[in-house]
């Protein structure tokens, strides 16, 4: 099945999947293999990390990024389980379908989708019988549950939704350091019991020679580091960045003290592998695609579709690639060898052309 979510290019629906295998049986043992058996998302997860780790190389810092993403589902379909309104960044607005928090782990050579969550309106999470957690609580439970490749040094890495207090004191109680957004309407104080200032504000009254020029990949950037105090965290390091080329701003927080501005700026960009990681899976591995109608059997699958994005990645490594496209089109020239050599082993073997096609699927 992982097979065909990487090699089909259409609509990955379960019998089109099912229909690209040569040894495939029939269509019912792939359904019951996602709605009724026993294997876990972890499973297939706890497998291809533990894979991944012989392609990380060696390296002393690894980046855990959360974010959601939003699974549009056309026609507000009502026999799914799951589905509700949630807003999309993309569009703008509130869409129907599924919410998806996920966390995506960087380290060395690799960036590969690590754990998922669907997240459940209030009223969904009753009638699909789960328990309620909002985002932020997701988001605790996955850096709680998270088991670096070895040991090295965790930044977690995060939008303006998930710098809470509740999000940066779990990272904290693991001795993981927090890179994240902030918003303008954000408090702030220079000292514990200090005068209270709101981003925004405090931006207004800056002067140009507060800032610093920066060249941060080919843009400039005017930048103004300050330490200050936030409520419930503690102290931190705020960068104020303004992108010289259109006057956007962006406020970006750091728990780690002893981060220079330039890494600071260069660990938050690092996030945008997970918003390419979603780009991928929607457009090219079939992410959005399921039909099925229980809750398990999507998770499952959207197991799966995580699963193909991480040997895609690990064959990107061994093979030396700049893309994951490059690995997918190596991918699918493999199997189209395995065809052709299995043609010639029947062949060998003295079985008759029609055989051959028998064996194949090439029956009219």
């Amino acid at each position: 099945m992982v097979s065909g979510i990487i090699e089909y290019d259409g609509s990955h629906t379960i019998s089109k999947l099912n229909a690209l295998q040569i040894d495939s049986k029939d269509i019912s043992n792939d359904i019951k293999f996602l709605r009724d058996t026993d294997w876990s998302c972890e499973d297939v997860q706890s497998f291809y990390r533990e894979y991944l780790k012989n392609f990380s190389g060696i390296s002393e810092t690894g980046f855990l990024i959360i974010d959601d993403t939003v699974v549009e589902k056309q026609g507000k379909p009502k026999k799914i389980e799951g589905l509700g309104w949630h807003y999309s960044h993309t569009k703008g607005r509130a869409v129907y379908g599924h919410s998806i928090v996920t966390s995506h782990y960087r380290i060395g050579k690799i960036s590969f989708p690590y754990d998922f969550r669907f997240y459940l309106n209030e009223d969904v999470a009753l009638k699909c019988n789960r328990e309620f957690k909002t985002k932020p609580e997701i988001a605790c439970d996955m850096i709680n549950g998270f088991k670096q490749l070895r040991s090295e040094k965790i930044y977690c890495l995060v939008d303006s939704w998930y710098t809470s207090e509740k999000v940066i004191k779990s990272a904290k109680s693991r001795d993981f350091e927090v890179v994240g957004a902030l918003k303008s309407n954000r408090v702030f104080q220079f000292r514990e019991h200090g005068e209270k200032h709101k981003l925004s504000t405090y931006v207004k009254n800056l002067r140009n020679t507060s800032f610093e020029k920066i060249l941060f990949k080919d843009e400039v950037f005017k930048v103004r580091r300050i330490e200050a105090w936030l409520k419930g965290i503690g102290k931190v390091a705020i960068l104020i960045s303004v992108r010289v080329k259109d006057g956007s701003k962006m406020f970006i927080l750091s728990t780690d003290l002893n981060l220079s501005t330039e890494e600071i700026m260069k660990y938050y960009s690092y996030r945008w592998d997970i918003e390419t990681g979603y780009l991928y899976c929607k457009d090219r591995l079939g992410l959005g695609h399921y039909q099925m109608r229980k809750l398990k059997a999507i998770e499952k699958y959207c197991a799966l579709v995580f699963a193909a994005y991480a040997l895609l990645e690990s064959l990107r490594v061994s093979n030396n690639e700049q893309s994951l496209g490059k690995s997918r089109q190596y991918f699918k020239m493999m199997k189209k060898r395995k065809y052709v050599d299995q043609v010639i082993d029947l062949h060998k073997k003295g079985v008759s052309k029609r055989d051959i096609y028998k064996t194949l699927k090439l029956v009219a």
